[in-house]
């Protein structure tokens, strides 16, 4: 199989440079998990770039990666088969069949400039994340705020099911044992979307989660209609439902009039709407609603 790095500027009005692929995703995809190949990531002590050396290691590829300083990440992902580089140099790539970077790297990194000049596969670690969650069957988590939080109780909740998904959260989860993981058995994969780098237009997930639309990251986006732009586009690309938070104006402008759209929230007119909360020894209890369906109801326990 043969993936060309050529790509186009995706947008022309940010300081900072987006890129979209012209290659397949579903070859992108079978190239990250279901093949074994030589990886470098620069940047890879950042919290999302390690959390995908961990999900690239487990998926039997040959990791290295190479940052300014040493994490206790780095040095877990060190245990588990990372090669990892406290500078970025060229030659540190020099095997690497693909070279993924994070939106903290700037264009003349010594890796990047290399591996563009001779023609090597170049990826954002959107990117890489997307392509990944394609071999399941994705839930994405996106909004301004609270994605590391309700990306990891989605995962948490969905392992105490029994479903055994994989996840990608943003930040170390003591109750999900590690920021990323990769489950053979299970068929869902959970994932924070970031939307800071525009990135976010890179998933195409079977369900996502939109939790609220604030003007934010006015370094990359011109205004609040930009940004809109990006999650309109995200859900365009879910296939199955959207969940968004109706209490939040921007996403309930966005998505009430959508299909395949369920609210929730505390406002009466949530499809699930929660009521009657409780807070006590660092736990929560609340009830919740079904609208239309007065049998649909129960109190459920947070601890």
């Amino acid at each position: 199989m043969k993936l060309t790095s050529e790509r186009t500027t995706a947008r022309a009005d940010s300081p900072r440079k987006s890129f979209r692929r012209r290659d397949p995703l579903p070859d992108l995809s079978r190239f990250l998990t279901a093949e074994q190949h030589r990886i470098h990531l620069v940047g890879v002590a950042g919290s999302g770039m390690s959390g995908l050396a961990g999900l690239l290691i487990e998926l039997g590829h040959a990791v290295s990666g190479s940052d300014k300083v040493t994490t206790t990440e780095t040095e877990r992902l060190r245990r588990i088969g990372l090669h990892f580089h406290e500078q970025h140099l060229a030659e540190h790539a020099d095997v690497a069949e693909l070279v993924v970077f994070s939106s903290a790297i700037k264009d003349d990194n010594p890796i990047l400039l290399t591996a563009r000049s001779r023609g090597r596969l170049l990826l954002r670690r959107a990117e890489a994340v997307a392509a990944i969650m394609q071999a399941k069957r994705g839930i994405v988590i996106a909004g301004m705020h609270g994605k590391t939080t309700t990306s990891a109780m989605t995962a948490h909740a969905l392992r105490e099911g029994g479903l055994n998904p994989s996840h990608y959260v943003g930040a170390e989860i003591p109750i999900l044992g590690t920021n990323a993981y990769w489950n053979q058995r299970g068929e869902y994969f959970v994932a924070e979307g970031d939307e800071s780098d525009g990135t976010l237009r890179c998933f195409h997930p079977e369900h996502a989660l939109i939790l609220n639309i604030e003007e934010e990251h006015l370094d990359f986006y011109p205004d609040l209609a930009a940004i809109e732009k990006v999650f309109a586009q995200l859900i365009d690309q879910t296939t199955g439902s959207v969940l968004y938070n109706i209490d939040d104006p921007n996403t309930a402008r966005l998505c009430s009039k959508r299909k395949h759209t369920v609210s929730y929230g505390f406002s009466e007119q949530a499809d699930y709407r929660g009521a009657g909360v409780e807070l006590r020894n660092f736990g929560s209890s609340f009830l919740v609603f079904c609208r239309g369906d007065p049998k649909c109801s129960g109190r459920a326990q947070c601890p």
